[in-house]
């Protein structure tokens, strides 16, 4: 488990949304532990590591070197990492299409005409209200969203869990849209809780109800909200497919780090091995 003075040294210097524990303990079973300068996460089962060092510059020798000390210590079936590069002391694990994490940079953002001209567009019929909790409304939303799209189990479950995020943590913020009958439109949720930047979490939109410009209008919102807090950058999130990417450029973000995850199964006889030296 972290310490209060681990965590604020995580809060401090988070950069991607997996480095932030009360975010990844909410939507998943897991314990957070700090080893050297990298956020892990362990269940029973599984050791997730998330190999962005949070002091900012990457070394795979340094990564390796964690992850050897990870397994000795909690010594797992299954070891999860995303990072810049899959680790080569994990061999034969199974990796993801490469992507990247985006990032507005909030002190030279300058607005697009064009998203401009979208956003009074959808400003006429449209109107950004507050939300203190995620509700049977979102909720909606939510499991649509998820009938609609082929997603992995782990990500259902994150989506499944996000409400009781949502509703727990004191930094992160539901943004919603609503058209002129009040009936809910889009709603995204953001995180403020670390020094120096925001997050842009999810976007969740309503078929029926779809007003194009709609989500650039949370945005908007999410931006002018992380300028009020303080905050130097926007995580904008991967690039997930090329209609995502689209969006996310449209407003100036840029790739900023490269994304893999890898996972691997360690061998069952090395299971054993943990087991048998456990009971000696």
């Amino acid at each position: 488990m972290i310490t209060p003075e681990q965590h604020r040294y995580i809060v401090a210097r988070a950069y991607v949304p997996e480095h932030l524990p009360a975010y990844v303990t909410a939507v998943s079973p897991v314990e957070p532990f700090l080893l050297d300068d990298f956020v892990v996460y362990v269940d029973h089962k599984r050791l997730v590591c998330v190999g962005y060092p949070l002091g900012g510059t990457f070394d795979e020798a340094q990564l390796t070197a964690m992850l050897d000390e990870a397994i000795n210590r909690f010594k797992p079936g299954v070891v999860s990492v995303i990072g810049p590069v899959a680790p080569a002391s994990l061999p034969d694990c199974t990796e993801s299409p490469a992507d990247a994490y985006y990032r507005l940079d909030l002190s030279t953002l300058s607005m697009p005409q064009k998203v401009r001209h979208m956003l009074n567009r959808a400003g006429r019929d449209l109107s950004i209200q507050p939300a203190e909790r995620c509700g049977r409304e979102h909720k909606k939303l939510i499991k649509a969203f998820q009938r609609a799209r082929p997603l992995d189990e782990a990500t259902r479950l994150i989506f499944q869990r996000m409400p009781d995020y949502v509703n727990s943590s004191p930094t992160a913020r539901l943004f919603e849209v609503r058209n002129k009958q009040g009936k809910l439109v889009v709603f995204d949720v953001a995180e403020f809780g670390t020094k120096d930047y925001a997050f842009y979490m999810f976007n969740f939109c309503s078929e029926k109800y779809y007003v194009p410009g709609a989500s650039d209008l949370l945005l908007a919102e999410v931006i002018e909200q992380a300028n009020r807090e303080g905050k130097r950058y926007l995580n904008l999130g991967l690039g997930i497919n090329p209609g995502v990417t689209f969006f996310k450029t449209k407003w100036g973000g840029v790739p900023f780090l490269r994304y893999l995850a890898c996972v691997y199964e360690r061998p069952r006889a090395n299971v054993w091995e943990d087991i048998f030296d456990g009971l000696l």
